[in-house]
């Protein structure tokens, strides 16, 4: 991926986490965290450009719910989620545009697809410069927490599919030492046994007394891209 286009990605990533701290009821759902996101992003240029593909059609970078290409459709190993069918946002790759026709860079026909994934390793594509997660929690109960493993392993079998992968947990509950910091620990514990997957947990509540927000970035992210300090201390305001 170039400079350029991850910075851009996270400095987007940053806005969204900004608007959370700041007032986390703008999202009821969690498909309003994503068109947040998708609309932040979206006023990164670079992000929204234009490419032509192979047979003259034009589409621009940052896509909904793209499905995976290479990326394993079962789990690593037994016991494992099942990935989900999509990831949530994807940067499409401008080399991957150029290179094959509008149908084949949407992903859209099983029997296409398949064409590719027949080619040898060393002759398959890199569809994604990155692939996106995002999830709104509520509550921690078994099945709030298997979605969320099973949002983070797609992101870890997207290697094939994606040069960078990310992840983000919104929670709009302040929780610092009860079920939340079990969430907490447990996408820390993922994300020490796969440094590839960038990961920011954050936690924001607002009432008319104040507001309480804190989180934690994990593993790789740019250094150039603005990004809010969320190590501890927890703040209240």
């Amino acid at each position: 991926m170039s400079v350029e286009h991850y910075v851009a990605l996270e400095r987007g990533l940053a806005e969204i986490i900004g608007q959370f701290q700041d007032a986390p009821d703008l999202y009821l759902r969690e498909a309003d965290l994503h068109a947040a996101t998708f609309a932040a992003l979206e006023r990164q240029e670079v992000l929204t450009a234009r490419y032509a593909t192979r047979d003259g059609r034009w589409t621009s970078l940052l896509h909904h719910d793209y499905p995976p290409l290479f990326a394993y459709e079962q789990g690593l190993s037994q016991g494992e989620p099942v990935r989900r069918g999509h990831y949530d946002l994807a940067l499409l790759n401008p080399s991957f545009v150029r290179t094959y026709d509008l149908e084949l860079v949407a992903n859209s026909n099983p029997e296409r697809a398949a064409s590719l994934r027949a080619l040898p390793q060393g002759e398959r594509p890199m569809p994604l410069l990155a692939a996106i997660n995002l999830k709104l929690i509520d509550e921690c109960t078994p099945p709030v927490m298997g979605e969320l493993e099973a949002n983070f392993y797609a992101l870890v079998r997207s290697e094939p599919d994606a040069e960078r992968a990310y992840m983000a947990a919104f929670c709009r509950h302040w929780d610092l030492d009860g079920p939340m910091r079990q969430v907490l620990q447990a996408l820390e514990r993922w994300a020490a046994n796969h440094r590839s997957i960038s990961l920011v947990f954050l936690q924001s509540y607002r009432d008319d007394v104040g507001r309480v927000f804190g989180g934690r970035y994990l593993n790789l992210w740019s250094y150039t891209a603005p990004l809010m300090p969320l190590e501890p201390p927890y703040a209240r305001l």
